[in-house]
C-alpha cells in the first residue's frame, strides 16, 4: 500500500483475492458506470453456519468523492487484512457470525480521471451542470505540463498578498496600511475564459457534481445545494449505493470513507444533535470513542462541528440518508489531516474565527513539516509565460497527495490506524442467540421447552431509536420445528443491546443500573412429540439475522 490504485489495479487486486479465498469472498457488480466500468461490491462471510444474508452485516465504502482515493485503499486494506488473517480465532469467529460488505470505489470513472490527469474531480468526470454557456472565468489547467495544478501568483500593485520576509515560498496578507513593496494576487493555475484583459473572475469547476448531495434526504436543487444533481439518485453510482443498502436488509452499521480532516463524523448533518434522540447520540459517542485507541480522530456531529449557518447545511448526504431514512448507524470518516501532523493542534470543531495570522502560522508549520517529511509535495515558484497574463509564477503544495490524501509513502501508516477502528466498529452489531434451553416432560408425549433468547451485542436489534420513529423496527420471528406446537410465541418485538443498559456511577462511586430495554427474553413452548425426537428453535430478524439451536427430547 505504497500508491493509489486505478480502476484496473483495484479490479486486479480484488479478483486476485476472490480467487485466493473463494469460500470467503464474493466479488459482484453493484452497477456499471457511463464509461462501462464495474462498481464492485465485496461480500466476506464464512457461510458454514448460515449464509451471508442471514447474519448481521457491517458495510464500508470509499470514493463517493473521486479525489478522496484514500477511502478505496482503506476498503481494500481491510478486505485484505480479514482474508489474510481469516484463520486467527477472532477474525474466524467474526466471519462465521457476521457479514462484511464493501463497495470500495463508488466512482471508478472519476478516480481514473483524478489519478491519470492533473484535474481535480469532486465525484465524477461528467460536466455538471450540463449547460456551461454562462460559466466564464478562470478554469483550472495544468499550464506547465508537470501533471499537477497548483497556484499562480501575479505581481500587481493592487495585490492582496506579499512574500513573507522569512520565506520566498510562503505568502502573507498585505496589511491595510502598506503602500510600498511587491504585491501579488494568487489564483488557481489555469486559463481565463472570456478574459477582458484586466479582471479575473473564477469559473465554477467543470466537474461539480457531488454524489454526497444526491441522496433522498432533505434533498435540494442545485440552486440551493450546489452539486445536488437533477433529482435524488440521478446518478448511476448513487443509485447503486442506495440499491445495495436497500437490498441488504441485514446491514446494521455503515462506515463511508472520505478525506480529509482527521475526524469521525456522524449524523445528523442537517440539524443539531440536540434535536435528536439522546440515546442515539450517546450510541454515536460510545462507538466513536473506539477511535481514540490508535486513530485518535475526534468524534463530531457534522452540523454542530462544521456548519455555522443553520440555513445552509449539507443536504442529501449518504450518511444522513442511511440514518435518518433507514435508521442505520452511520459514520463518515474524514481520513488524514496534514495540519495536525504538522503540529497545528486540533482542527475539530471547525473554527471559523481564525485570524489571518493564525492561518498563516498553520501554513508555515505545514510547509516545514512537508519539507521534512514529503519534500516532493512542495513545488517551488517558477516563472512561466502565461498566454493571457504574461509573466507569472507557478508553484504551491501538491493538493492531491499532501492535503487531500496522505503522501504515498505515508499511506500504509494511516491505513493501519484506520483498520484498528474499522475492525472494532464492525463488532458492535447485534448478536442474538439462544441460551439456557430446558426440556421438561409434562406427560408421555407432551413437553415444555423453556429458552432464553439473548442479544449479547452492543446494538439493539432495531439498531437505533430513529428506526422506531421510522416504524422500520421489524420483530424477531420465532419458530419451533420437529414437533407439534400446542402453544408458544411466534414473535417478540426485539431485544436491546448492552448499549441500552442505563448504568453508571452514582454517589460513593457505586454503580447504579436503571430501567432499560431488555437484552433477553424468556420463551416457553408446549409441544407434542415422542421421546428421542429432536427439535430446532429458530429466531429470525432481518437486521440481526438468524439464530437456531437443536435439542433432544429426553
Amino acid at each position: 500500500y505504497d500508491h493509489y490504485f486505478d480502476y484496473y489495479e483495484l479490479t486486479a487486486a480484488l479478483q486476485k483475492l476472490a480467487g485466493m479465498y473463494p469460500d470467503l469472498m464474493k466479488l459482484e457488480s453493484a452497477g456499471t458506470t457511463e464509461e462501462d466500468k464495474t462498481i464492485w461490491s465485496v461480500t466476506l462471510s464464512d457461510d458454514s453456519l448460515r449464509p451471508a444474508d442471514k447474519k448481521p452485516a457491517f458495510y464500508m465504502d470509499g470514493n463517493t468523492h473521486a479525489g478522496e482515493v484514500s477511502g478505496s485503499m482503506a476498503c481494500l486494506h481491510m478486505i485484505d487484512h480479514i482474508l489474510s488473517n481469516h484463520e486467527e480465532a477472532e477474525i474466524a469467529e467474526m466471519l462465521k457470525n457476521q457479514t462484511f460488505y464493501f463497495i470500495p470505489r463508488i466512482s471508478p470513472d472519476g478516480v481514473d480521471e483524478y489519478l491519470h490527469t492533473a484535474n481535480t474531480v469532486r465525484s465524477i468526470n461528467r460536466i455538471y451542470p450540463a449547460d456551461q454557456s454562462e460559466n466564464h472565468g478562470l478554469k483550472a489547467k495544468d499550464l506547465d505540463d508537470n501533471g499537477k495544478i497548483v497556484m499562480m501568483r501575479i505581481k500587481t500593485p493592487a495585490g492582496a498578498w506579499k512574500k513573507r520576509d522569512d520565506s520566498d515560498f510562503l505568502m502573507t496578507k498585505r496589511q491595510p496600511d502598506e503602500k510600498t513593496g511587491e504585491f501579488y494576487n494568487v489564483y488557481t493555475e489555469g486559463m481565463i475564459d472570456e478574459f477582458n484583459g484586466v479582471n479575473i473572475t473564477m469559473a465554477r469547476p467543470l466537474y461539480a457534481m457531488d454524489f454526497n448531495r444526491n441522496f433522498p434526504v432533505s434533498w435540494m436543487p442545485d440552486a440551493k445545494q450546489p452539486g445536488a444533481g437533477e433529482y435524488p439518485l440521478s446518478m448511476p453510482e448513487t443509485q447503486a449505493m442506495a440499491n445495495f443498502i436497500i437490498s441488504h436488509r441485514n446491514i446494521c452499521a455503515v462506515l463511508t470513507m472520505h478525506t480529509s480532516g482527521g475526524a469521525l463524523l456522524h449524523p445528523p448533518g442537517m440539524y443539531s444533535e440536540t434535536q435528536c434522540d439522546p440515546e442515539d447520540m450517546r450510541m454515536y459517542k460510545e462507538i466513536g470513542a473506539l477511535a481514540d485507541h490508535k486513530l485518535n480522530y475526534p468524534t463530531c456531529n457534522l452540523f454542530d462541528a462544521y456548519c455555522i449557518d443553520p440555513k445552509h447545511f449539507d443536504a442529501g448526504a449518504f450518511d444522513d440518508w442511511c440514518f435518518i431514512a433507514k435508521g442505520i448507524p452511520s459514520f463518515t470518516m474524514e481520513i488524514w489531516n496534514v495540519k495536525e501532523k504538522a503540529g497545528c493542534g486540533p482542527q475539530w470543531p471547525v473554527r471559523r474565527d481564525k485570524k489571518p495570522a493564525e492561518i498563516e502560522e498553520e501554513n508555515r508549520k505545514v510547509y516545514e513539516w512537508l519539507k521534512e517529511n514529503s519534500p516532493e509535495s512542495i513545488l517551488p515558484w517558477k516563472e512561466f509565460e502565461h498566454p493571457q497574463l504574461g509573466t507569472v509564477e507557478i508553484g504551491g503544495i501538491d493538493y492531491k497527495f499532501a492535503t487531500q490524501n496522505p503522501p504515498c509513502h505515508l499511506l500504509n501508516e494511516e491505513l493501519e490506524k484506520i483498520l484498528d477502528f474499522s475492525m472494532r466498529y464492525a463488532k458492535v452489531l447485534p448478536d442474538v442467540g439462544f441460551d439456557n434451553v430446558k426440556v421438561i416432560r409434562r406427560s408421555d408425549d407432551v413437553w415444555q421447552i423453556d429458552a432464553v433468547l439473548m442479544n449479547t451485542g452492543f446494538l439493539p436489534t432495531w439498531l437505533s431509536n430513529e428506526t422506531k420513529k421510522l416504524k422500520e423496527n421489524r420483530p424477531i420471528r420465532l419458530s419451533l420445528n420437529g414437533a407439534e406446537v400446542l402453544s408458544g410465541p411466534e414473535k417478540i418485538d426485539g431485544l436491546g443491546g448492552f448499549h441500552n443498559i442505563r448504568s453508571g456511577y452514582s454517589y460513593g462511586n457505586n454503580i447504579s443500573t436503571f430501567n432499560h430495554e431488555q437484552a433477553a427474553s424468556k420463551l416457553t413452548w408446549i409441544v407434542q412429540a415422542n421421546a428421542g425426537d429432536t427439535i430446532t428453535l429458530t429466531a429470525c430478524n432481518e437486521r440481526a439475522g438468524t439464530a437456531d439451536i437443536t435439542v433432544e427430547l429426553k
